[in-house]
């Protein structure tokens, strides 16, 4: 996730910059007023067209259902001292990588949104209103869990990949997030009561169109404080109690290896787990998996790839594949959008095993077979070494390893998860002025010039879902083993595009099966940019592209 790590080191851009994402990380000095959108500059070259192109993006997902639409502009406030503080030890206590700005701006109270870098780099970001916070610990009796459980709920969204949308709120990814939070409170140390401090003072009693009913959203709270409270292994969960003690200012300490994993159900609202490898069995050597464990998250916070190793005890009646599918959505394992979750799920009392590969995954380790070395493992080193009180010793090593050599070949490819082009139109000019200059005289320049394997986001309507092969349009030999499908679509200036994806694609986007005729906004990882050379010179075909993710937009 190193695209979205600059939280750290971020510098306020010049003020006359208005359409870039005006931020500043938060810092130990003062906070000063949110500067107006006034006073932010006048407007840049290009303003009209990259905020038409923003327009959708710059929906918000706000704690308490007051629309939100942001202008990036007016997101120039430094946040408050202890603002970072906040946000990483939430983080830290979801073993995840810190991977948003924090800042401050005119929204009504707070807001998970998706804005553009001076890079036109999607990057993002939590922008909260200074009083609110204030308002907040005065209508909770100062209640220190309150500001932490918004907050909470904020990054919740980020790590489910709700704003992912132009939507903006939703009663079900309300409830999501609002389950996220109490999930991270309960390990925080707070407790039931504490977790639903805010909402109880703040939430809405009855449902609208973007926030469900306050009822609703504290019994969200409270599942995700309880399966917290659960997994720890404790037995008085229903008293609802906690540590007794304000939020912690340390980070926390090493996580234990023992846990259990949720049973996969369609009813279950999906959440982020916080760790990268599982042992249900118990069997495994423990610091083997804290140092695998170590090296996920290493993977996650350097290149932006989140890979899970669940063995399991149950696999609940499904098989494995199905299991792995479920996980991977409900566990929320990658980032929606970019496509780049995968879950490895071994089960050695039932001799099987499966992987799980989100699209952008799936296209990096497109001639890996680990679920071949994974039941050799379970035949050989499970049944051989690991039966005994002891657990499996050095067995463990060889497992993990077959993990490790997906990890060198991800690490190895340096393949970076982040957006570069916000449209196919920008595809074509892009390559049409690196040509110019080549025709020019100047020598190909690699880092410069190479535009394969970007990822590009852009809106079009699906126009054929069963595409024939055809020169310059569908590439016959990508579709003819079936792993991957042909789908047709054209942009909003008439550009026909193709999109190849994976059956199982489908299966994990919110807005279910692809429609003939319905406008979605796309993600995907350019393959082609429709330029072939033949007998009759280049001829401009179909960009084509790996589909990773897909969004409705009417």
């Amino acid at each position: 996730m190193s695209r979205r790590f600059f939280a750290r080191s971020f510098r306020p851009l010049p003020a006359v910059l208005p359409l870039a994402l005006l931020l500043a990380a938060c810092g130990d000095r003062e906070a000063t007023p949110p500067a107006s959108a006034a006073s932010a500059g006048g407007d840049a070259p290009g303003r009209a067209e990259l905020v038409e192109q923003l327009a959708s993006t710059l929906q918000a997902c706000s704690y308490d259902g007051r629309p939100e639409l942001l202008d990036p502009a007016t997101l120039t406030g430094d946040a408050p001292a202890d603002c970072r503080s906040m946000v990483e030890q939430v983080m830290g206590f979801t073993g995840l990588p810190q991977n948003f700005v924090v800042t401050e701006g005119p929204v009504a109270n707070a807001a998970a949104v998706i804005l553009f870098d001076e890079q036109k780099i999607p990057q993002r970001v939590i922008a909260f209103n200074r009083n609110f916070l204030g308002e907040v610990r005065a209508a909770t009796n100062d209640n220190p869990w309150a500001p932490v459980s918004i907050m909470a709920h904020e990054i919740g969204h980020h790590l489910s990949g709700h704003t992912i949308t132009g939507t903006g709120s939703q009663p079900p990814i309300e409830l999501e997030a609002d389950k996220f939070s109490g999930f991270v409170l309960q390990r925080m140390g707070a407790s039931l009561a504490d977790a639903r401090s805010a909402m109880t003072s703040l939430g809405a009693d009855h449902v609208t169109a973007t926030h469900p009913a306050r009822s609703d959203r504290l019994a969200a709270i409270g599942d995700g404080w309880m399966e917290a409270c659960s997994q720890a292994g404790r037995a008085d969960c229903q008293s609802g109690t906690g540590t007794g003690t304000p939020p912690p200012q340390t980070t926390p300490s090493p996580r234990s290896a023992s846990v259990r994993l949720p049973a996969p159900s369609a009813q279950t609202i999906p959440f982020k787990y916080g760790r990268f490898v599982v042992d249900e069995t118990g069997r495994l050597d423990p610091e083997l998996l804290k140092g695998l464990d170590t090296a996920l998250y290493d993977l996650a916070q350097k290149q932006g790839i989140e890979l899970a190793l669940l063995v399991v005890d149950d696999l609940h009646g499904m098989s494995a594949q199905d299991y792995a599918w479920a996980m991977l959505r409900q566990l929320r394992i990658g980032k929606l959008d970019l496509g780049n979750g995968g879950v490895f799920v071994v089960a050695p009392g039932q001799g099987t095993s499966a992987v799980a590969f989100a699209p952008g995954i799936a296209k990096q380790l497109e001639f890996a077979d680990p679920v071949k070395q994974f039941d050799r493992w379970i035949n050989e080193s499970w049944q051989r070494d690991c039966q005994d009180a002891d657990g499996c010793g050095i067995s463990s090593r060889s497992l993990l390893g077959i993990v490790e050599s997906q990890v060198r070949s991800l690490t190895s490819s340096g393949v970076q998860f982040q957006i570069r082009f916000q449209s196919i139109q920008e595809v074509l000019d892009f390559s049409a002025a690196r040509l110019a200059e080549r025709r020019a005289g100047r020598e190909w320049d690699d880092k410069r010039d190479q535009a394969l394997g970007s990822l590009t986001r852009f809106t079009a309507t699906v126009t054929d879902l069963t595409p024939q092969p055809e020169q310059l349009k569908v590439n016959e030999n990508v579709v003819r083993d079936g792993r991957w499908r042909a789908v047709v679509v054209r942009t909003e200036d008439g550009k026909d595009t193709t999109l190849y994806l994976q059956s199982q694609t489908e299966q994990l986007m919110p807005g279910g099966r692809l429609e003939v005729g319905k406008r979605y906004s796309f993600v995907g990882e350019l393959m082609s940019t429709g330029a072939f050379h033949t007998d009759q010179g280049v001829l401009q075909g179909n960009v084509q592209l790996w589909l990773f993710s897909y969004d409705p937009l009417d």
